[in-house]
């Protein structure tokens, strides 16, 4: 898949979003019985939320990247110190 396609597919994914989004916040708003804003405003609205999730996301998943780290360098160590054991 060259650059270009997957330029594309992530624009195609981000719209699905902000589709899947707004339709969520619609939903939400009619359940408790509040007009729903103008196209416009729900937008930006959709575009904001999906941006903020995509942050907590990143935010996450370098976290849990860390934690791995983390607890790859425990191992590690734990397995080194039975192989010295081991020895002696």
């Amino acid at each position: 898949m060259g650059k270009r396609d997957e330029s594309s597919l992530g624009k195609n994914f981000r719209s699905a979003e902000k589709r899947l989004t707004k339709g969520l916040i619609k939903w939400r708003l009619k359940r408790v019985g509040l007009p729903t804003p103008d196209e416009e405003t729900m937008d930006k609205g959709s575009e904001r939320i999906v941006d903020e999730a995509h942050k907590i996301m990143k935010r996450r998943a370098k976290s849990i990247f860390e934690e791995l780290k983390q607890a790859k360098q425990e191992f590690l160590k734990a397995y080194r110190d039975e192989e010295k054991k081991e020895k002696e």
